[in-house]
């Protein structure tokens, strides 16, 4: 669509906005970025101001590809900046931290952490260097893209109504004039104008994962390397360089540090703590008083603390499950946070916001183009929404389950690196096909991802590809399994050895990962991993399988060093920063 119809379509429509989008916060501003590029005349409204406080820090491959997809389908080379550790150090701040790996590691009460229980997820350097976004420099920053591209900006203005007629939506923000558009995205979060006006939220919610929060910013957090050290450990890369979970249980903690490579420029560090609310109703203290209550339980956590001091008052939240009867009706779409939320664990908060960014914008664009919003035309999105909270209610559940032991924990790690991998692989290939033919036809794979199933009440029967069907049966069954054991049917132990017996005999589990070798813990994919995993991919996968592995890798992998996908001489700068006397100059300097 070229900006020049989209803004006679604005005037058309007596000067209203095209789209009002609710909540400036990383969702929203990128959504009107996306618009505004396009020619929507877009308003972003927002009760709050920026900078300002948020959590969701923590980036996953599946995240920054989806960010590269919306970039190139959508014209915003910003979002693109995002996608890398390097390109966000280069163009956008230096507060980020750095991520390189997944690491977990298993605490008891009372007891120092035992190094033979611990996973660590290493992620391809191939791939991307992820983030731990500084959210209050990435979320303005992005407000100031959709500024760029043409979006009026209006902070510190609240909804207190909203009305949907057949010619548009009306929104009243007290003193000012009303606010006229042709169509409504609420991304404002828990506190959507729009869920409470139009009761959209389920009570009770229909999500089984319970959990509620403790989290704040810190200084002085000691590098968890310290005391786990890598020749014990066996990992490759630093702890400190990873978002660390520290899981037990009944619940997990992040550790996601922003001063831990040599050129940082910030000294915080993210803190927090989820707990189960049946097994840790919220205690009659302070928040703080809670965190060092906890920490007194968990001595193999309570070392990083010793002398961490938060920098800004503890919030404690209560349980945070929530969920929509709807997500999209006439005029309106609720768009990610503000439809509903699980629980911040494997970091895919953020991922499934990029989804859904980029299925609703061209579906937004056309039907501004078309002036028609019929509810049909966005059914997808809600069933998108919808999927992604009960399949992230599965995923969340069965961890939580698995916190309960060891063996059953480690098991289940090792299913959801699969997922991991596999999910992956079919983003990178889909980004890599729509970057080489910009035909939008090669992303209706993306758009029903064959994975993103219902495992409660799968059906064999319903997927068209035998070797797909074998991989979700797999995962039902797992899913099957850990409800049984949370049932009290099935004991931890002996459902850990049925997964790992279920791994060691699938075709589809790519060999170099280790996924199925039990003595495997730190997962990871050097040069020689990804060679072996290709040949894997051509001679003994299951079909599909095999060419979802090897295109997920290969075509990516010419996109690696293409004009505009990476920074390699920022790549060039953080690795020299580690050297001790030549990279002292590409170092921040210490304050004297």
């Amino acid at each position: 669509m070229d900006k020049e119809s989209m803004m006679e379509g604005a005037a058309a429509h007596n000067g209203m906005y095209d789209v009002v989008v609710i909540g400036s916060g990383l969702a929203g501003s990128t959504l009107a970025a996306c618009l505004a590029a396009n020619g929507a005349h877009t308003l972003v409204i927002d009760a709050g101001t920026h900078p300002r406080f948020a959590v969701g820090e923590s980036t996953i491959p599946y995240t920054s590809m989806a960010m590269r997809l919306i970039s190139e389908r959508y014209g915003v080379p910003e979002i693109k900046y995002l996608s890398t550790f390097e390109s966000v150090y280069a163009h956008i701040n230096t507060t980020g931290g750095v991520k390189r790996n997944f690491g977990f590691v298993y605490q008891r009460p009372g007891e120092q952490q035992r190094p033979e229980e611990a996973n660590m997820f290493q992620i391809p350097k191939i791939l991307n260097t992820e983030n731990h976004f500084f959210r209050q420099d990435i979320d303005n920053f992005m407000l100031t893209v959709a500024a760029k591209y043409g979006a009026v900006i209006r902070q510190q203005t609240r909804i207190v109504g909203v009305q949907v007629d057949e010619d548009g939506v009306t929104l009243d923000v007290g003193p000012g004039a009303p606010v006229r558009a042709r169509y409504l995205v609420d991304a404002s979060g828990f506190r959507s104008a729009l869920a409470e006006q139009f009761d959209l939220r389920e009570a009770p919610t229909r999500l089984e994962h319970h959990s509620r929060s403790l989290f704040t910013h810190m200084v002085g957090v000691r590098p968890y390397d310290d005391f786990a050290p890598r020749e014990t450990y066996g990992n490759p890369t630093r702890w400190h360089e990873g978002t660390l979970h520290h899981i037990f249980e009944g619940g997990w903690m992040w550790v996601i540090p922003f001063d831990n490579h040599p050129r940082s420029t910030n000294d915080l560090c993210s803190v927090g703590v989820q707990f189960d609310p049946r097994m840790y109703p919220v205690p009659d203290c302070s928040p703080e008083e809670e965190f060092r209550q906890f920490l007194d339980r968990y001595p193999g956590i309570a070392q990083q603390f010793t002398n961490a001091t938060p920098v800004r008052e503890w919030v404690r939240t209560g349980r945070l499950q929530y969920s929509p009867k709807q997500t999209v009706g006439y005029r309106w779409c609720l768009m990610s946070h503000a439809a509903g939320f699980v629980d911040a664990l494997f970091s895919r908060g953020l991922s499934n916001t990029m989804e859904i960014i980029n299925a609703l914008t061209q579906r937004l664009l056309d039907a501004l183009k078309d002036d028609d919003f019929a509810v049909e035309r966005f059914e997808y999105v809600q069933e998108l929404e919808q999927g992604q909270l009960d399949f992230n209610d599965d995923l969340v559940n069965n961890a939580y389950i698995a916190f309960r032991d060891w063996d059953l924990w480690d098991a289940w790690f090792r299913v959801w690196a699969l997922t991991q991998i596999l999910s992956t692989f079919e983003i990178n290939r889909g980004y890599a096909l729509y970057s080489k033919t910009r035909d939008p036809a090669v992303l209706r794979r993306m758009e029903r991802p064959w994975w993103r199933v219902e495992l409660r009440e799968f059906d064999r029967s319903k997927v068209d590809d035998p070797d797909h069907a074998e991989v979700l049966e797999f995962l039902a069954g797992v899913s099957r399994m850990m409800r049984a054991v949370d049932a009290g049917e099935a004991e931890p132990k002996d459902v850990a050895k049925q997964i790992r017996d279920q791994l060691a005999r699938a075709r589809f589990v790519p060999p170099a990962f280790g996924l199925a070798d039990p003595a495997i813990r730190i997962t990871g994919a050097s040069a020689a991993k990804v060679l072996g995993t290709l040949r894997w991919a051509k001679r003994d996968a299951p079909p599909a399988i095999g060419e979802l592995t090897y295109e997920g890798l290969t075509l990516f992998m010419r996109k690696r060093f293409a004009r505009g996908e990476f920074e390699p001489v920022e790549e060039i700068k953080q690795k020299l920063s580690g050297w001790p006397v030549f990279g002292s100059r590409l170092r921040v300097p210490e304050p004297k």
